[in-house]
């Protein structure tokens, strides 16, 4: 069984391989026929997939958040490639792994090595001087180790792969200790746990399974409030924790998204607080950036304006 990855479709070649089914819905055409319109990710990207016959059989096969296996026809429609399915069934181990079935197929996942990404993490907590903002990190990293090495940092925007969450906690966390010996006004023990702790909330708030997206808790909730509470709990572990330690990182919390437009319910109020904000936006936009550059299917010198950024991006800058 030869299996294709989303990155080589090419259009008007027949392909079979292994999805994770994101999205899963029932339409009509304009002429009242029933056909599945549904969203197909593999470890190197996403699609959209149509099933156009059989679609009473196919719709009671498979839900959405199910790894599948497809096979199907790569069109093109409205300048972008889409799978036309012509058989889909969910996909198990014991049915496909004989022919290759394995659950890393389906999520994208960091290059990083994971495990140096985590030792260059504690290496940081270590080299702290202030004992309860040390105890305290290693608690909650303790305590959610598992989750933060699978988590990503948000579910579509940025470092949104399996492990992108350890990459933007050790990339930030680095800016903070440079910055802090820039600044030397700057708490630097502080300015690095809120860092380090901005988005602990996320550990609540997305699921690490297949389907990923958020969980109810971060639907109804959100991290912010969730990093809050998070914090709160984790402080109750440390002897003699300081109050006014205390709120200062409850500060930087619900203060790093910026401004109450971003999600923020106060902006951020001292320096410590305004530079995680900016080492958090600086380091999310950058990975925006490369992402929308490097993933630019055209031959063009620029990308189109349908960005964050709202403008096309040079795709040839290095040079």
């Amino acid at each position: 069984m030869k299996l294709t990855a989303i990155r080589d479709f090419q259009e008007n070649t027949t392909i079979q391989g292994f999805f994770l089914c994101l999205e899963k819905r029932l339409r009509t055409t304009k002429t009242g026929d029933y056909y599945l319109d549904i969203l197909l990710q593999d470890a190197t990207g996403r699609i959209q997939g149509k099933i156009w016959d059989q679609v009473d059989h196919f719709r009671s096969q498979f839900e959405s958040g199910d790894p599948i296996a497809a096979k199907g026809v790569v069109e093109k429609y409205g300048g972008a490639l889409q799978l036309s399915c012509t058989h889909v069934a969910r996909a198990t181990k014991e049915r496909y792994g004989q022919y290759g079935f394995r659950e890393e197929l389906l999520i994208p996942t960091i290059q990083e090595d994971r495990r140096l990404l985590w030792k260059t993490l504690m290496e940081l907590i270590t080299g702290m001087k202030d004992k309860h903002l040390k105890g305290l990190l290693r608690h909650i990293f303790r305590t959610y180790k598992d989750t933060i090495m699978r988590l990503p940092a948000s579910v579509s925007h940025h470092h949104p792969e399996r492990g992108g969450f350890l990459q933007h906690l050790v990339s930030t966390g680095q800016i903070a200790s440079m910055l802090a010996r820039h600044y030397p006004r700057i708490d630097g023990d502080l300015l690095l746990t809120g860092v380090l702790l901005h988005d602990i909330g996320m550990v609540r708030g997305i699921s690490i399974g297949l389907e990923g997206g958020y969980t109810d808790d971060g639907h109804l909730i959100g991290h912010v409030v969730l990093g809050r509470d998070i914090l709160r709990e984790a402080i109750q572990t440390v002897d003699k924790f300081p109050p006014e330690l205390a709120i200062r990182l409850e500060h930087i919390i619900i203060g790093h998204q910026g401004s109450h437009v971003e999600g923020s319910p106060r902006p951020p109020k001292f320096p410590e607080a305004l530079l995680t904000h900016l080492i958090d936006r600086m380091d999310g936009r950058l990975d925006i950036m490369f992402r929308e550059i490097d993933d630019d299917p055209g031959d063009d010198s620029y990308t189109d304006s349908r960005n964050l950024f709202r403008t096309p991006l040079w795709k040839n800058y290095r040079r």
